[in-house]
This record gives C-alpha cells, sequence and structure tokens, in this order.
C-alpha cells in the first residue's frame, strides 16, 4: 500500500483555483502581481483592493478617491456597532476577533448597510437609462416605487446630520479633483432633487450615498459595496476595542443598566 486513498474509478480529484490569487514555497501573487516584488511598498491598499475585487489594477486618481472612502467611514463615534464591539471584548477579551465581528454584524440596512442599498438604486437607474427611460424618468420611476412600499431611499437623510453629512459634500470635492466620476454621480444628484419632489420635503446627501456612485463609477459591483463598508469600520472597531483596554466604558454602562432594570419603587 501506498498510504494514499485513490480516487474512486471514473471520478476526477476536485480541481478548485481562483483568479484573485495564490502561493507556492517562495511567492504570493494577487490578480497576477508579485505581490512582494510589485505591490508591497509600492502601492496603497486601497489600490490593492481595487485590484483583487475588480481584476484591474486602478489609476492613481481612482485609488485616491477610494481611500477617501476608507476612512470616510472609518468611525462615527459610539454607534451600535462600536458599543457592540466594545462589551465584547470586556466580556471576552481573549477574543479580539469576536468583539469586531460582532460590531461588524450590526451593519444594516440603517447604519453602513445602506451604501449597498443606495449602490443598487443606482445601478438599476443605469440599467433602465440604458434600456431607453430618460434619466429623470427612471430616477422618479425608481423612487416612487420604494416610497410607494412604505421603504426609506437610502444614501440620502442622516439621524445626526440633519443639515448635511460633511463627509458627502467632501468626498465628491475629492472625486471631481480627481477627475474620477460618472453617469452614478449624475444619477445621485437627481435622486436627492427627486427624494424632495416625491416626498415632499428635502434630505441631504449621506456619506454612503456618494460613496456608493463613487465606487460604482471605479467599478466596484453594488453587491460587495457592504463589504467596503466593512473593511473601513473594521479599524474603527479595532481602535474602540484598544480604547477599551485603557479606557472601559463597558462598567459604566452594566452599572446604569442594572440600575435602569431594578423593579419598580426600589431606591435607585
Amino acid at each position: 500500500m501506498n498510504g494514499h486513498t485513490d480516487p474512486p474509478v471514473g471520478r476526477q480529484p476536485l480541481e478548485v483555483s481562483s483568479r484573485i490569487g495564490s502561493a507556492n514555497e517562495t511567492q504570493v501573487w494577487v490578480r497576477g502581481h508579485d505581490l512582494v516584488d510589485e505591490l508591497l511598498g509600492r502601492a496603497s491598499f486601497a489600490e490593492v483592493v481595487l485590484l483583487a475585487v475588480t481584476g484591474r489594477r486602478p489609476t492613481s486618481e481612482q485609488a485616491r478617491v477610494v481611500e477617501a472612502v476608507l476612512v470616510s467611514l472609518l468611525d462615527h463615534g459610539l454607534t451600535p456597532s462600536a458599543l457592540t464591539a466594545r462589551l465584547t471584548f470586556w466580556a471576552a477579551p481573549e477574543a479580539i476577533q469576536g468583539a469586531v465581528a460582532a460590531g461588524l454584524l450590526g451593519a444594516g440596512s440603517r447604519l453602513l448597510g445602506s451604501m449597498e442599498g443606495c449602490a443598487r438604486l443606482l445601478a438599476d437607474i443605469a440599467d433602465d437609462v440604458r434600456a431607453g427611460t430618460e434619466a429623470d424618468a427612471a430616477v422618479e420611476l425608481r423612487i416612487r416605487s420604494i416610497t410607494e412600499a412604505g421603504g426609506r431611499i437610502p444614501g440620502i437623510g442622516h439621524s445626526l446630520h440633519r443639515g448635511g453629512d460633511p463627509r458627502a459634500d467632501k468626498l465628491l470635492a475629492i472625486a471631481a479633483d480627481a477627475g474620477v466620476g460618472g453617469a452614478h454621480i449624475d444619477h445621485l444628484g437627481r435622486v436627492v432633487e427627486h427624494a424632495a419632489a416625491v416626498t415632499g420635503r428635502r434630505q441631504p446627501l449621506n456619506v454612503t450615498g456618494a460613496a456608493a456612485a463613487l465606487l460604482l463609477d471605479v467599478g466596484v459591483p453594488w453587491q460587495l459595496h457592504r463589504g467596503f463598508a466593512l473593511m473601513s469600520r473594521t479599524a474603527g472597531l479595532v481602535a474602540h476595542v484598544g480604547e477599551e483596554l485603557t479606557d472601559p466604558i463597558t462598567p459604566a454602562v452594566r452599572d446604569a443598566l442594572r440600575a435602569a432594570s431594578r423593579p419598580p419603587g426600589e431606591d435607585r
């Protein structure tokens, strides 16, 4: 016996591969580029992310815009995701990955995940326009479809930045300066205008809306946009875990919750 199990007669051994990357004893490749000799120290994180996701090495201007998108979403204070990560880490400090993962699970349709929703809306509008629908008509039809179903228009409005999300305008300015942009940014502006007309109230552009338009314009499919939000927020959550190490807030949160949950009439 040779110590190996041969595959059953008539069945071929499983062969799987990926175009994204590969490695052997001495080398690592990402989309055919040598990670050590071509990318390390020569390409930014955003550039390599775009290379891995799209299969194309981006221009320096495109990488600059995506870098700005990643920075814009890194942190937003003590959000539910940050608080969740800190509470989880305090309870299980031996597993930072659990704390960060717990925080990332809160990226839903209202927080961070709205980037995916807006990207899908913009992609649908672009499809409608390519099919022959005039841009304003396509935008209005899509918005009415959302509102008539009782949904929220993703990418606009903000519970804190009610007068306008400062990150959104800055992202669009960076993109304009870099010469990066296209139809999706144009459609996003139309979404803001038609949303005000349809709902009767003007809501400012959210950073997730600006980020969605820019990522679409550099070739990132809408299905992966929430992933970019998670990449960014991961760094912020690691920072919150680091602060929980030195300046924990969990004990105060526990004390407040215990005080709030005492039986009626008990001295607080």
